[in-house]
């Protein structure tokens, strides 16, 4: 792995452990015992607090006592965060509700503005309505185990979505689209997306995706907002005389 992403990796293993040594880390890590000794310096080098004890073992711990380190979290891990956040305030209003929007906000403002700004990009994908009706509870199906990991692989790497899907009269056809947006109307959720076949905007149920798989070469831009004016202006077009 990058030596970047595997610092990082070292600083949240430590974030999760009260102590470890040097060769549980390495363990973990799958690395050197040289490579953690390294790594830890430059840990050091960047003000992180950790301390060692001497002796065969190595022992290392992050010294919490001397306030927050940085957390290094991944996109889709500031996604679920903000899908969360969300949700409770759909729900009702929960203890510390207006606190988790707060905390994302000073995320954001942490980072480096073109990866805050890819974040917040990813975030404007997800929308989130109200909870689903009692007509859609009472027919929903439990959708396939894989389809979550092959939908956010797609949904992050911004590359097409290939799947069979029977829509609500039973008809069965194969899709190709372009995975644009998640709508979530707990617990039920739909991709938001254009049809490249029929070059129209769709959206797909979950429970109704079968024998999904991504579809690396074919790539797209995401657009909400023109994804958004296509289905008002076919709804226009159906409703025309």
């Amino acid at each position: 792995m990058a030596r970047v992403e595997r610092v990082m990796q070292l600083q949240d293993f430590l974030r999760a452990h009260e102590a470890t040594t040097v060769a549980e880390i390495a363990a973990a890590l799958e690395v050197s015992v040289r490579t953690v000794h390294r790594d830890l310096a430059t840990l050091r080098d960047q003000g992180v607090p950790i301390s060692s004890d001497s002796g065969p073992g190595g022992g290392v711990r992050l010294e919490r006592a001397r306030g927050l380190t940085a957390v290094h979290l991944s996109l889709e891990e500031v996604v679920a965060l903000w899908l969360a956040a969300n949700l409770s305030a759909t729900a009702s209003s929960l203890p510390w509700g207006s606190a988790a929007r707060s905390g994302l906000e000073k995320l954001f403002a942490s980072v480096p503005k073109e990866r805050a700004r890819g974040m917040r990009e990813l975030c404007r994908r997800v929308v989130v309505g109200r909870p689903a009706s009692a007509r859609v509870l009472a027919e929903v199906g439990t959708p396939p185990e894989e389809l979550l990991a092959v939908f956010e692989r797609a949904f992050r790497e911004q590359v097409c979505l290939s799947f069979d899907y029977q829509d609500r009269h039973g008809k069965a056809s194969r899709r190709l689209v372009e995975p644009h947006g998640l709508l979530v109307e707990a617990p039920v959720w739909y991709v938001l997306a254009r049809d490249v076949e029929k070059s129209a905007a769709r959206i797909f149920r979950m429970d109704r995706i079968r024998r999904a798989r991504v579809v690396p070469e074919r790539s797209f831009v995401p657009d909400m907002e023109g994804l958004k004016a296509q289905a008002v202006a076919q709804k226009q077009e159906a409703q025309s005389p």
